[in-house]
């Protein structure tokens, strides 16, 4: 290979004291480059795998995600604001037909959609640099055009999630001249998550080959860009099966006999054995920046926890019991004022009643001593979520992985060589030791508060011996849930407290797929609403920039058609509860 310089200087001084920068300005302009010795390739790489709205997430696509409570965190109840009668644009909250309930401006307004696009527009600059090669310099970066491939199907999996039908197969053609290339046609969403998973099926054979094929410099080279897996292609070929076994989970509801081999065979093949996260190469500012930690920390009166997910936390006394308890509760959620923990309620008749009696809150996260005098209600975790500037870029975890071979067990998809029951406790022992490192990494208020607090906001981790009690608590409530149905719900419960506010989208999509967690209907002084948005819109520029072929997708341009994935049998099931009274 060329001569490689590293596209990103991870050590480099000048980055690390312009943390406030945004991501997207820590890297050398790659057009500078072109035409000196330097090859590109690794950069055009690093460049895709740390764009912002990929795997890192982004500052003002999450504020707006939390802000106005009426977003995806909001209608799945992950978070919420403190809401009574004050916010008068909730009396809109069931309006899913003229869009003014249901907010899909983080994603829609914020040009998710056009900008997924753009952030993979490496991947054809990869291929066209490529097919100029050959010999061991071509050979050098083609795992580069793998792994830009892996992270093309990565985005374009989760555009399906988002708007059903995407353009594709005409899409990330390089050089390729044509009119359809340049406005592309929008391929049927099934049709699309099958060549994506035939695509990860690929990948998963050839990364090894790609990697052992490479000169020893290029292997170097690869160690230093891959900040995400430090050149482990072990990892990035477990990490690919990972996401092909989610796809296939998900598209099993409506193609069963087309993912029953597939799930078998992707068993057969590596898997994750650790948790996969990355971290950026200086201290995250949750104050300021451009990653998704400010977003949070600027919207922390957004971050109330739903009861949705407190009740599944905390099940005697409002105060945190060991043993009676879920061990996660004090990594995930803030002690209120009574030295307890107390969520969110979707009852805003009653929940007014309470904030008009006093029961206020300190909306930030900015003074710890204002928390813990005034808050009546528990947000997220401060250390953990809103000022941690070690928070890792999320890739996979093993809690996720287990409730994934939970659900094929449970469903009879394949053989996992467990029983869903035993998965079930795999995944709360993974997710409490993952939860504790993550809560740990942080050292926000640290030197301002008493022992006391400290043990409130970094609570110690729980013995061996309690978490497996604990295990066994919600594997026995598992297996004692009396159908498919009662077990999907504690198992998609499950899912709510793994995933939480780290990863709404996913959980968004799991809702939508199973109708589980049930959620609290919306009680709005005298009406009772029971919402569930299907899908965001896709952007208006569409309709200017690409109108022959949106006329095809048109009809479903709302907020009320079904994703593919979602099974027949769960269209007409709405995932709320009939009242306030959990079981």
């Amino acid at each position: 290979m060329k001569k490689a310089y590293l596209y990103i200087l991870l050590l480099s001084a000048s980055f690390l004291g312009a943390c406030k920068k945004d991501l997207s300005d820590r890297f050398y302009d790659k057009d500078k480059l072109t035409g000196s010795d330097a090859d590109i390739v690794p950069g055009l790489f690093t460049d895709m795998l740390t764009n912002n709205k990929i795997f890192a997430q982004d500052y003002g696509e999450w504020y707006y995600l939390l802000n106005g409570g009426t977003s995806i965190t909001g209608y799945s109840q992950i978070a919420q604001r403190y809401v009574s009668y004050r916010y008068d644009w909730f009396s809109s909250y069931n309006d899913l037909t003229t869009g003014n309930g249901f907010d899909d401006f983080p994603i829609n307004g914020q040009n998710f959609f056009q900008n997924s696009y753009t952030r993979l527009k490496n991947y054809e600059t990869l291929q066209n640099t490529l097919a100029a090669r050959s010999g061991q310099d071509k050979t050098d970066g083609e795992l580069y055009l793998k792994l830009a491939g892996l992270i093309k199907c990565y985005q374009t999996a989760k555009l399906v999630d988002f708007f059903n039908s995407i353009p594709y197969s005409d899409a990330f053609q390089g050089s390729k001249g044509g009119a359809q290339y340049l406005f592309p046609k929008y391929d049927d969403a099934k049709t699309v998550y099958q060549s994506i998973i035939a695509e990860l099926g690929t990948l998963v054979d050839g990364l090894p080959g790609a990697y052992a094929q490479m000169s020893a410099s290029a292997q170097a080279v690869f160690k230093q860009q891959d900040v995400a897996f430090n050149g482990d292609i072990n990892k990035w070929t477990a990490f690919a099966n990972f996401l092909r076994l989610k796809m296939l989970v998900r598209i099993a509801g409506v193609e069963e006999a087309y993912a029953k081999p597939l799930i078998q065979a992707a068993l057969a093949k590596p898997l994750p054995q650790t948790d996969y996260y990355w971290f950026y190469w200086y201290d995250i500012d949750p104050t300021g920046g451009g990653t998704w930690i400010r977003g949070v920390y600027e919207n922390s009166f957004a971050s109330f926890i739903p009861n949705i997910i407190m009740k599944r936390l905390n099940y005697g006394t409002p105060a945190y019991e060991e043993g009676i308890d879920d061990p996660r509760l004090p990594v995930l959620a803030m002690p209120t004022k009574y030295m307890d923990y107390r969520g969110v309620s979707a009852n805003i008749e009653e929940q007014t009643a309470l904030y008009t009696s006093g029961e206020k809150y300190y909306p930030f996260a900015d003074n710890i001593a204002s928390t813990f005098s005034t808050n009546a209600k528990s947000m997220y975790n401060h250390a953990t979520f809103h000022r941690n500037s070690k928070m890792p870029v999320y890739m996979s975890t093993l809690g996720e992985q287990d409730l994934l071979l939970a659900e094929i067990a449970l469903k009879g998809l394949a053989n996992t060589g467990k029983s869903a029951e035993e998965h079930i406790k795999d995944e709360v022992t993974h997710s409490i030791a993952f939860w504790y490192t993550i809560n740990q990494l942080s050292s926000y208020a640290k030197t301002e508060m008493t022992p006391a607090q400290m043990a409130l906001v970094y609570p110690a981790r729980p013995s061996a011996t309690v978490v497996n009690a604990w295990g066994d608590v919600v594997k026995g409530k598992f297996t004692a849930a009396p159908t498919l149905d009662d077990k999907m719900e504690i198992l998609m419960q499950q899912k709510y407290l793994h995933l939480n506010l780290y990863q709404p989208y996913e959980l968004w999509a799991e809702l939508r797929r199973t109708r589980h967690p049930k959620l609290e209907p919306f009680t709005w002084h005298t009406s009772v609403w029971k919402p569930m948005p299907e899908r965001v819109r896709y952007p208006a520029i569409e309709l200017t920039n690409n109108s022959d072929n949106f006329k095809k997708v048109a009809p479903e341009n709302n907020l009320t058609s079904p994703i593919f994935w979602v099974p027949a049998a769960a269209r007409a099931k709405n995932p709320y509860w009939d009242n306030y009274n959990y079981q």
